[in-house]
């Protein structure tokens, strides 16, 4: 099968599975499993105590005047969001294999409500190499964001107030309107909710490590990919290993692997100008006066409060903490591999580059550069397209193999 016909019948079956199921067809089968978020409380806008109880502090509560948006869905305080507190983690492994012994935890890119785009990579990462994938949807994406916020008519309307003044903004489309909104009214939003996903993350991995997933051994073998803010993540969680739990994994990142303002996320699909904008402004702010106007998210940036999650603020701008994050990319060589397309103007080549291998390219982690000879963007590196099918199926496994020769090595 070429790359669009595993696409058209992985997302087939994948909509039709409730909770598990074995399609011999395809090789795989799809488990579904329900998870309840631990890492919300104490962390996101409208929970009843702000606080970080290892430290057993209390904030004071978030309290913006600024509304989203006239719309009821945009404006529900973060911790009332009910999808993004209870939601489906899927596993998609080979189905000739009982019990996995090795997991792929696949991180997706922003803005994204529908697993369709990654189900052929999941496929091809289990079929190709006995693995497990699970995947794992980011706070407040995938099903874990409100239906209303996909809704086209809705979010159409505001997309059309914020594209008002064309001076100010740009790309503003009903794809990127409910992020786009949230993310320039509280740009830290980026920071909380990652860490709401981090710590649900590690929770993950122990309940792993506990014998609670009967699919995966408890000593599985786990690495992570990461695809663009997915490999955003995937490097924190990597340059912080909570609890030791990645000390032996490896992390592939495909179309990223660069600080966040190294980033070029303005697109409809993505985010529009103003509230990428915002978002540089405010970290470039609070990263200059050491979060002096924003004391919590100061606590969680404290090293020596929070040696683990601070690791975040060097990964905000390619300029600050450089020395930091060079000396620990250079603990973590050999475990980490980007591979970044040549036309991505979202990730761009030279930045992960310049990233990862550090300024003087001193930094022995390998990032392989590709160009395909087909139309592509950084949204749809593969077309579902016919007219360049074969060359899309190569370059796509040719991809997947870069990881899973990665893994393997």
């Amino acid at each position: 099968m070429l790359y669009h016909e595993i696409h058209s019948k992985m997302k087939a079956a994948f909509d039709a599975t409730t909770q598990n199921a074995v399609y011999p067809e395809l090789g795989v089968s799809i488990h579904k499993k329900t998870f309840k978020s631990i890492g919300a409380h104490g962390i996101l806008h409208g929970s009843d105590m702000l606080s970080c109880a290892e430290h057993q502090l209390d904030f004071q509560k978030f309290n913006s005047n600024d509304k989203v948006s006239d719309h009821h869905s945009l404006d529900v305080p973060d911790y009332f969001i009910q999808e993004n507190l209870s939601y489906t983690i899927s596993l998609i492994k080979p189905d000739d294999v009982d019990v996995v012994d090795d997991l792929v935890i696949l991180f997706h890119g922003l803005n994204e409500k529908k697993w369709d785009k990654y189900l052929p990579w999941a496929h091809e990462l289990a079929t190709r190499s006995k693995r497990g994938v699970l995947l794992y949807p980011i706070s407040f994406h995938m099903d874990r964001a409100p239906e209303q916020w996909s809704d086209r008519k809705l979010m159409f309307q505001i997309a059309q107030i914020r594209a008002t003044d064309l001076f100010e903004n740009s790309d503003s489309s009903y794809v990127n309107a409910a992020i786009s909104s949230r993310m320039e009214t509280q740009p830290q939003r980026m920071f909380w909710s990652g860490l709401q996903s981090y710590h649900d993350i590690i929770e993950i991995v122990n309940s792993i490590k506990a014998g609670q997933f009967n699919l995966i051994k408890p000593e599985a073998t786990i690495n992570l990919f990461g695809y663009s803010i997915g490999s955003f993540l995937s490097i924190i969680l990597m340059m912080s290993n909570p609890n030791n739990i990645f000390s032996n994994s490896k992390l592939f990142c495909f179309c990223g692997g660069m600080t966040i303002d190294r980033m070029f996320p303005i697109s409809k699909y993505i985010m529009d100008a103003r509230a990428a904008i915002a978002m540089q402004k405010v970290f470039a702010q609070l990263l200059t006066t050491n979060f002096s106007s924003d004391s919590r998210l100061g606590h969680y940036q404290n090293p020596s409060m929070h040696p683990e999650e601070s690791w975040f603020k060097t990964m905000l701008r390619y300029n600050h903490f450089q020395a930091e994050r060079e000396e620990r990319f250079k603990d973590l060589e050999g475990r980490i591999k980007a591979l970044v397309l040549e036309q991505d103007e979202v990730a761009p080549p030279v930045e992960s580059l310049n990233t990862l291998k550090g300024a003087r390219r001193s930094i022995a982690i390998e990032v392989e550069v590709k160009d395909f000879d087909f139309p592509y963007t950084h949204m749809v590196p593969f077309p579902l397209t016919t007219k360049n099918g074969e060359q899309v199926h190569q370059a796509f496994t040719q991809t997947m193999q870069s990881a899973l020769t990665f893994y393997n090595s």
